[in-house]
């Protein structure tokens, strides 16, 4: 069904193109001309709505949005829908991130091994390393030194908190 259409659109264009230089012939060349086809500028306009038309249909023939006619279609499970529907957020807005941190989360994350530990705790489980004097990011819950101006795990910037 593409192939029809993109070659249908190609007609079409090449066929507008053909009587938009026809009609600036026919203005240009002689007088003769104009009286035989003394529709020049219905001509022109014919020529800019089928090259208007021919790119329409040339442009639709290339997008993946079309997929011809219903009995031609497939039919789509609805996890393929699920998985097309799911976005991937890289980027936290202020606004979120602030509603992060007034949300309080019970863990932290050492900032020697990253393992999750509860927030009174004063020595990591997993690595042993000491969790007194360092703050926690409000969006990635690792453990930085006080002096960091940004979390060495995900970046945030603390003078955003």
């Amino acid at each position: 069904m593409r192939t029809i259409i993109k070659i249908v659109g190609g007609i079409v264009y090449v066929v507008g193109i053909g009587l938009i230089i026809f009609s600036f012939a026919s203005f240009f060349l002689a007088p003769y001309l104009s009286l035989v086809f003394g529709g020049v500028i219905v001509f022109l306009v014919l020529g800019f709505i089928a090259t208007t038309l021919g790119r329409m249909l040339l442009a639709m023939a290339k997008t993946k949005s079309f997929s011809g006619p219903v009995s031609e279609q497939e039919t789509v499970s609805g996890r393929e829908l699920k998985e097309d529907m799911t976005y991937d957020y890289t980027f936290v807005s202020d606004r979120e991130a602030r509603i992060e941190k007034t949300k309080s989360k019970s863990y932290s994350r050492c900032p020697e091994c990253g393992a999750e530990n509860e927030d009174n705790a004063t020595k990591c489980s997993n690595c042993g390393a000491s969790l007194v004097g360092y703050k926690k990011c409000s969006l990635c819950y690792m453990l930085n030194k006080k002096e960091n101006r940004f979390c060495k795990n995900c970046g945030h910037d603390f003078t955003l908190d």
